[in-house]
């Protein structure tokens, strides 16, 4: 077929069309997510953070919707030539001339590589059509128009910080903009102290953009000494009385935290994304790239990124895909490259007894997993169908395992393996074998913030189901994140109940149970280790064996009240202290 012989009634080139096309839905689509999230400061400062959650689901939702329609269009245009990879070539062709100069040039390219392989559902990916960059990641080119603002000063002081807090133009007044400067100083003066570089300040950086994500907005930028350089972020909340500063981070390892693989995505409103990463892909040198485009709502790009990196890693490293340490799972295979940061985990093609789950209710509860978590207990997993690798990277044990429990999606062709349907995730150690190995300091930590993760996601209506800690894992900061979703459900759809006590004579009485029957006192079975690691959860959750905790939480989100919680450690928050006139209480 000759393609340059391909145009429409206007004599247009059928892949100028096309790509056009691509185009002006992606331009639609991308005006729509702005839109959205330009909600993110109004409605923080209107208190609207269970209406902000829903505008997030939203939003979400924007990206399939965008690409089923584009598909539709494109083949009105192609019709049965949709699938011939020559055209393909050309509508690449046209596209990167339209997109060369947009700020939002990357993010446009992914919208492409979606289209493509929905069009070559069937087929591995191919560089000739589709976008593929093999480098690593490098920072993009520096635009006129910077992405924060400059503060010149020398030294550090409550009047300057007052200054910055003023400059984001809030609504809404500070309860007492004099005190949360202060604490803001009185928290970081130490460390800056310590670095010897109280006389040495050059300037602060804010980035303008706001970044709001349930009941808070965070404030990002970085001190610039001659030598050194301090990260900070200052949590801003609303409540009835105005708006204060709640905490102030400024360890490198925190920040991540908040920037989380495990976080809902931030309302953070930029016209220059990739300038706004190369930003924060400064202040947090070992976050990947994928997971900060991730955070401001941009998931197919992160996962694109995801694909480069991981498709750089097998292509410059020896390691083999490995079946993933820990107790086999009944639904999923999971396997692993020993040095690589994720996990893969395919859907098995029959569940080991007792699960009774289909493969379309698992598919069903990952997406829903993407779509509601808001609370940063539950690992985000990036969908990828018809990956291809190399025979070679498997070992023998886990191509005997895929062979035994995953036929329908994996295929073996030649030298070539073939997984149709696979979910990565960040790698975490399991719980279990965590405090196995711990030393004792560490398995408090972890087992006190098992609780935590517990209790977090019970405040966002989700109630995991099967608690044993072998479904949950430790992240290499030491937070204890929820990964198995087969069996959650929402808190509100649960009957807490308690164990029937027996009667005067000994005898237990016998008691119907529905399926969504469940006894709390019951998870003192499993969710602690007897003795003293025991004692230490007991003392501290308590209140989870008791099935009037979670009916008290099942009637304060059904009134519609939208649960507290925090992206940092409640010991970072600066101590409500006298925060009214007690002679004016609310």
């Amino acid at each position: 077929m000759n393609t340059n012989n391909l145009t429409n009634h206007t004599n247009t080139p059928l892949p100028a069309l096309v790509a056009a096309e691509i185009c002006r839905i992606y331009d639609a689509l991308l005006a729509e997510f702005m839109e959205l999230t330009s909600y993110g400061k109004p409605y923080f400062e209107q208190r609207k953070f269970a209406e902000l959650f829903q505008k997030q689901q939203q939003r979400y939702r924007l990206y399939g919707v965008a690409v089923k329609n584009c598909i539709a269009a494109i083949q009105q245009i192609l019709g049965a030539d949709i699938q011939n990879e020559a055209i393909w070539v050309l509508i690449k062709e046209a596209y990167c001339e339209i997109i060369k100069e947009r700020t939002y040039k990357l993010n446009s390219e992914t919208f492409f590589n979606s289209i493509t392989r929905k069009v070559f559902f069937d087929k591995s990916f191919n560089p000739d059509y589709e976008y593929f960059d093999t480098d690593d990641y490098k920072p993009v080119k520096v635009l006129e128009e910077k992405v924060y603002k400059e503060f010149i000063i020398n030294q550090l002081s409550e009047d300057i910080l007052i200054k910055i807090l003023q400059s984001f133009d809030f609504n809404i007044d500070f309860e007492d903009i004099k005190r949360d400067a202060k604490r803001i100083f009185d928290e970081i003066a130490p460390t800056i102290i310590f670095q010897k570089s109280t006389l040495f300040l050059e300037r602060i950086e804010f980035l303008k953009t706001v970044f709001y994500r349930n009941r808070g907005a965070y404030l990002v930028g970085r001190l610039i000494y001659r030598n050194w350089t301090l990260p900070i972020v200052i949590a801003v909340l609303n409540e009835e009385n105005g708006l204060f500063v709640d905490a102030c981070i400024y360890n490198q390892s925190d920040i991540s935290i908040i920037f989380s693989f495990t976080r809902a995505s931030f309302f953070a409103y930029t016209n220059q994304p990739a300038q706004l990463i190369d930003y924060l892909k400064a202040l947090l040198p070992y976050k990947a790239v994928g997971e900060l485009y991730d955070s401001i709502g941009f998931y197919r790009h992160g996962k694109t990124i995801l694909y480069r990196d991981l498709m750089n890693y097998i292509n410059n490293h020896e390691d083999q895909f490995i079946i993933a340490p820990g107790i086999k799972g009944m639904v999923m295979c999971v396997f692993t490259l020993k040095y690589y940061n994720f996990v893969f985990k395919i859907i098995k093609d029959k569940f080991d007894n007792p699960k009774t789950i289909t493969r379309a209710q698992v598919i069903k509860k990952y997406e829903e997993v993407e779509i509601n978590d808001r609370v940063g207990r539950m690992a985000f997993a990036h969908l990828f169908e018809h990956l291809e690798f190399p025979r070679r990277l498997f070992s023998e044990e886990l191509i005997e395992e895929l062979k035994l429990v995953a036929k329908e999606t994996v295929e073996f062709k030649d030298d070539k393996v073939i997984v149709k349907h696979v979910y990565l995730e960040r790698k975490m150690e399991p719980l279990n074998l965590y405090i196995e190995k711990a030393n004792p300091v560490d398995i408090c930590r972890v087992i006190v913030d098992y609780g935590f993760c517990v209790k977090e996601l019970a405040a966002a209506n989700i109630f995991p189901g099967d608690l044993l800690m072998k479904n949950f894992g430790v992240t290499r900061h030491g937070r204890v994140i929820f990964y198995d979703y087969d069996e959650i459900s929402q808190i509100t759809e649960c009957n807490f109940r308690r164990l029937p006590q027996p009667d005067e004579d000994g005898y237990m009485p016998e008691i119907s149970v529905n399926p969504n029957d469940i006894f709390p006192e019951e998870f003192r079975n499993f969710m602690a280790p007897d003795g003293p690691i025991g004692s230490i959860f007991f003392a501290e959750h308590d209140e989870i064996f008791d099935p009037k905790y979670w009916r008290d939480i099942q009637k304060r989100i059904e009134k519609g009240e939208y649960l507290s919680f925090y992206a940092y450690d409640q010991y970072k928050r600066f101590k409500q202290i006298e925060r009214i006139n007690p002679l004016n209480p609310r």
